[in-house]
């Protein structure tokens, strides 16, 4: 069987003919050639016409490499102010922009994203649950929180938690988040005794006007005597079961925010109030997707 190679002049034929919309078989029955031969000629044109993403998409790249910053403006953030301030202008999605940085397209690297991936931990078996005192009615375990406090309709009701920096190291930062707007605060503690880390907290919430209508802890043995707060401020103090950390998922979400300005593994002891004040505020001024990008500012002005 004789094989000819497509002449130029062919190959513009075909082109032509399929921009207008005929299939395969219908361009070679036109043409007198087999219908294969179209089809090698395209699937090998279409391999060679790579699509360069830095000429398509040049627009949003320029505005992304200056705009993207892990601490405070993600992807999706990037691609929400894009879409707003760029109307008409070609767009990817945040799934091709993800797909971008796995395939090394981008000057971003994975470990330059907002969340880096954990390592696969063994997933032992829940510990028995304590048996708690409630002769203290001010102190509660967690079962007994009001359905209501889950709704996050109300400003009031915070969860507090300790980020630690080195080990064996005294200082440490406090969290406090508004179940509500989300609202971050953060305490520099340089100590870990209770009866410290109570008055700290005491302290910084009268100083601040902080709204508090219920506290939520985990199990920490530097919590365990901020019921004396919770009395003092007449509302109930939560505590969470053990190794249960999802029943505070908004005060670990906003520490993993945290670290982004703070490593794990830092040092506290140079870290000044002040820091933590302005780290605190560039959380709560971030646009946020779970608010439809409105920071926790705006939000609280809404309640």
């Amino acid at each position: 069987m004789n094989y000819t190679q497509l002449t130029e002049k062919k190959k513009v034929e075909i082109d032509i003919l399929l921009k207008q919309d005929l299939s395969m078989r219908k361009v070679a029955k036109i043409l007198g050639i087999s219908h294969s031969t179209i089809s090698r000629y395209k699937s090998g044109k279409y391999r060679k016409r790579k699509i360069d993403i830095h000429k398509k998409y040049d627009i949003f790249l320029n505005y992304f490499y200056n705009q993207y910053d892990r601490r405070t403006c993600s992807i999706e953030i990037c691609i929400h102010k894009f879409k707003k301030y760029y109307l008409g202008v070609k767009c990817p999605s945040v799934k091709q922009v993800y797909n971008w940085i796995n395939e090394g397209k981008l000057e971003i690297k994975k470990e330059g994203l907002c969340y880096k991936k954990r390592k696969g931990k063994n997933k032992s078996g829940m510990m028995n649950h304590f048996q708690w005192n409630l002769d203290n009615k001010t102190v509660l375990p967690i079962s007994l929180r009001p359905k209501y406090i889950e709704k996050r309709q109300e400003k009031g009701h915070l969860e507090i938690d300790s980020i630690v920096g080195k080990r064996n190291e005294y200082d440490s930062i406090i969290s406090i988040v508004d179940r509500c707007t989300r609202r971050l605060w953060l305490i520099k503690a340089q100590y870990k005794n209770e009866y410290y880390i109570d008055k700290l907290i005491y302290n910084y919430i009268i100083k601040n006007d902080i709204e508090v209508k219920s506290i939520t802890v985990d199990n920490g043995l530097e919590f365990s005597a901020l019921g004396l707060t919770a009395k003092k401020l007449g509302v109930k103090l939560y505590k969470c079961d053990p190794y249960c950390s999802f029943q505070r998922g908004t005060n670990e979400r906003m520490n993993a925010m945290v670290r982004r300005f703070i490593p794990k593994g830092s040092s506290m002891k140079m870290i000044p109030q002040i820091y933590l004040d302005d780290i605190s505020f560039a959380i709560n001024s971030m646009p946020k997707k779970i608010f439809d990008y409105k920071s926790s500012f705006d939000i609280e002005l809404i309640y």
